[in-house]
């Protein structure tokens, strides 16, 4: 298992925080998360991944966006999604992803979430939530122009503002950096940019890509601020795996069929977080196929 030490961080000045923002944290919990994208379609994987899931016991489970193939449509949530991932709904937190807006406005997604009381901001589906010691912002990466897109961006904007020292956790579907087979989701920087400035943010979820990635960045690279964001690629839940343009690099880049559907599991403390990529194929079922840890 890798270990990383990063520098303790000076909570600044506490500011306001209205009702449905931060609570205190939880500084002795220990929270587990399990996180995965592009879950359910037409013989998928989406049972060895549900059943994974369900063995690691998780508190929350936090899904990246494409919870079902082709389009997000109602029909394709009853028969694909829904048989094997309605138990963990009462748990569950999401963001959608590019399939679900295949749908008009989303739908599909939007009448789950409902049906579910996941997590949403009024009619956006982007939203806070704290666990533990933790906060967790889950975005929407297909609605980034207009006026809707700067409605996101002021939100965004505001909750790091009221974060307040908390270590942050902050997902989005569509990867700003990846090489997979979609590669850089450069439409995404303006929520990649204010996120990575922040110092309590410590790690990014994606989803997007069907392959596994991990890689920890250096941000303001030479500056005062200089500081290491961790990003994590999930997006293993079931849809099509692929090939990734380049070889697989051993606890970095996991791509291709014969490593089959995997989660992430994550383990959330005050002082630092770990994480461990597990394999969700028969035998081989919650085998780990990458682990590491970060102290701050």
């Amino acid at each position: 298992m890798r270990t990383r030490p990063l520098a303790p961080i000076v909570a600044g000045l506490a500011l306001t925080l209205t009702a449905a923002s931060l609570q205190p944290a939880q500084a002795n919990t220990t929270v587990t998360i399990v996180a995965v994208g592009d879950v359910a379609m037409a013989r998928g994987g989406q049972a060895k991944t549900a059943a994974l899931t369900k063995n690691l016991k998780p508190q929350q489970v936090l899904l990246m966006g494409d919870l079902v193939y082709k389009s997000g449509t109602d029909k394709e949530f009853n028969k694909y999604f829904l048989p094997k991932w309605k138990s963990l709904l009462p748990k569950t937190w999401a963001v959608p992803g590019n399939h679900e807006y295949r749908t008009t406005n989303a739908a599909g997604y939007r009448n789950l979430i409902a049906q579910n009381s996941m997590p949403a901001t009024g009619e956006n589906l982007w939203w806070v939530k704290q666990t533990g010691a933790w906060s967790v912002i889950g975005l929407d990466s297909e609605v980034l122009a207009g006026a809707t897109g700067d409605k996101q961006i002021e939100f965004l904007k505001q909750t790091l503002l009221d974060n307040d020292g908390r270590p942050t956790l902050v997902t989005w579907h569509r990867p700003t950096f990846s090489r997979g087979y979609h590669g850089d989701q450069t439409d995404t920087s303006s929520l990649w940019n204010l996120v990575s400035a922040d110092k309590d943010v410590k790690l990014v979820l994606w989803g997007h890509d069907h392959n596994y990635e991990q890689v920890e960045r250096t941000v303001q690279t030479g500056t005062a601020t200089e500081h290491k964001v961790n990003t994590i690629v999930v997006g293993t839940g079931g849809a099509d795996l692929r090939k990734c343009s380049t070889p697989n690099i051993p606890g970095e880049l996991i791509c291709g069929k014969k490593n089959n559907f995997g989660v992430l599991q994550l383990k959330l403390e005050a002082n630092g977080y770990s994480w461990s990529y597990r394999n969700a194929n028969g035998k081989k079922l919650g085998r780990q196929l990458d682990s590491g840890s970060v102290a701050f």
